[in-house]
């Protein structure tokens, strides 16, 4: 499986929201696009990721499982940002 770090950013705010509209704006992505996006990530990873219904969406166990370790991910590049900036001055 290949996620790139946009496509972890997304799949945490649409979980965030229980909604692919609203992860899609607070991911700075259209509908369309966002849409594509996590239509993608469930065909690599052959399993779906998010239940959709007329309320939203909640995600699978294979979507916590993939909210888990996004929202450690993009924790870890945060760190991994700042401690590089320190070297920067």
């Amino acid at each position: 499986m290949r996620f790139d770090l946009a496509d972890l950013r997304l799949f945490i705010a649409v979980v965030d929201a229980s909604s692919i509209t609203h992860g899609a704006t607070a991911a700075n992505l259209s509908l369309a696009a966002a849409s594509e996006r996590l239509r993608d990530m469930e065909a690599v990873g052959g399993v779906p990721l998010l239940d959709r219904n007329r309320r939203g969406v909640s995600p699978t166990r294979a979507g916590e499982t993939l909210a888990h370790h996004a929202r450690l991910i993009v924790r870890q590049i945060g760190e991994m940002q700042a401690e590089l900036s320190e070297h920067t001055s």
